[in-house]
């Protein structure tokens, strides 16, 4: 039998066969670009914002009677899809009313659509199985970031559409004291409408998927990390706050996984729609990954079965740097030309680095000299270190004398100028 998403699936069902239909007919073509929405009537913009639009609203479900009519052996071929022998109760059998609306911001735009919709669902009056089925192939590959995509992550759509089988969509043709009822209920601007039933659609729970699907449902989901509104233009680093937004992130036990690892950290301050928590300093400068994890309080048999896990979010870590050390090799042996270039410097800087770097990370050093006039830029990349370390010796060569701002990039992070209170960057300098 289908199961919960059976409703949804059948919506998706019918607004994808109308955007098709949308595609390569002449007709719906003259009208323009058509949004095809499943919004309920209220939320479709009217008025001088009002555009053309084809909208479907689930309005009422009512159970099928017929359900007892349903042969043994076709209740016997979707159970064996899904499984469960024990079930005893017969399938919950319902029919779904949709209230299909057109809107238009010219003359003749709705009934254009209007018209061109009842031919779409009168010629696709029974829906197979296999237009289900590429329904949900289309839905769970595109547009993942969306609730319908999402709720499909991890089920078969295959079994998925054959439980739900063919579907029949027929007009219902209601008198205007009822068509007035349903208008009056959702309280928006009359347009004009036809209503359809979908049928039979049954549903029974299926034991094995259903904590399964509990559990997805309650899945946090991040869809931003970022520092703190009150400091929106500083980067993010060790010993900073990161902030996590999205929703569902307030778990039993709510922790945070920073990288490819198994170790959690505690955010200090947990909300539904936002985790805060400070950078420990055992991560590495540049893109980091972040998953909220929560640890369900009830006890099964294998510890890791209560982790519920969120997507995966980005961000970078940028390195934090103090100027050690500054050895300048003096020139030997001028040339007048090396003097009328400025005396070119050669030498080391050493810089003192937060977080550690890698040995295998890749660093490059810049320095970007004040000066109002005809400021020089140098870039000097670095080799390979034999170990993790905090301090980092960089060589450079042929620089002209100057105050020069410091900065370092690690694996594309690159680290933070301080600014003065004139609103000038100024620190961190050298001067050579």
């Amino acid at each position: 039998m289908s199961n919960a998403l059976s409703i949804a699936t059948v919506t998706a069902v019918i607004k994808n066969l109308l955007e098709n239909g949308l595609v390569g007919d002449a007709i719906a073509a003259s009208v323009g670009d058509v949004l095809v929405t499943a919004l309920p009537p209220d939320r479709i913009q009217v008025g001088s914002d009002e555009r053309a639009q084809i909208n479907l609203f689930l309005y009422q479900v009512t159970q099928n009677r017929n359900v007892d009519w349903v042969s043994q052996e076709f209740r016997t071929r979707h159970r064996s899809i899904n499984s469960n022998l024990r079930a005893t109760n017969p399938p919950l059998a319902l029919d779904l009313h949709y209230l299909l609306t057109a809107y238009g911001a010219k003359d003749f735009q709705a009934e254009i659509l209007l018209g061109y919709v009842m031919q779409m669902l009168h010629i696709s009056s029974i829906v197979t199985s296999e237009v289900v089925k590429n329904t949900l192939v289309n839905a769970s590959q595109t547009n993942t970031a969306g609730v319908f995509s999402q709720a499909l992550t991890g089920m078969s759509v295959s079994d998925l559409a054959e439980r739900i089988g063919q579907i029949k969509i027929s007009p219902e043709f209601l008198n205007m004291e009822e068509t007035s009822k349903i208008w009056s209920a959702l309280q928006t601007h009359y347009r004009p409408s036809a209503t359809y039933q979908a049928s039979m659609i049954l549903i029974e729970k299926d034991s094995n998927n259903a904590e399964g699907f509990d559990a997805m449902l309650s899945e946090p989901n991040i869809e931003q990390v970022t520092a703190p509104f009150s400091e929106s233009q500083q980067k993010i680093v060790v010993g900073s706050t990161l902030v996590i937004r999205g929703k569902r992130l307030h778990g039993d036990v709510t922790k945070v996984r920073l990288g490819n690892t198994d170790k959690f950290f505690v955010p200090f301050d947990i909300q539904a729609g936002q985790v805060s928590l400070l950078v420990p300093p055992d991560l590495r400068a540049g893109v980091q990954s972040v998953q909220v994890v929560h640890q369900n309080m009830r006890r099964t048999e294998h510890a890791n079965c209560n982790l519920i896990e969120s997507n995966v979010a980005a961000f970078v870590l940028h390195p934090k740097i103090t100027v050690e050390t500054l050895h300048v090799t003096s020139p030997q042996h001028v040339t007048s030309e090396q003097d009328n270039e400025g005396n070119l410097r050669s030498g080391e800087i050493t810089v003192k680095c937060t977080p550690k770097v890698g040995k295998d990370q890749r660093i490059i050093l810049l320095l970007n000299q004040i000066s109002s006039e005809n400021p020089v830029f140098y870039s000097f990349p670095i080799d390979t270190r034999a170990e993790d370390t905090d301090t980092i010796s960089i060589a450079f060569q042929n620089v002209k004398p100057g105050v020069y701002l410091v900065r370092v990039i690690i694996d594309g992070a690159e680290s933070q100028l301080y600014k003065n209170k004139n609103g000038e960057y100024d620190s961190p300098n050298i001067t050579i």
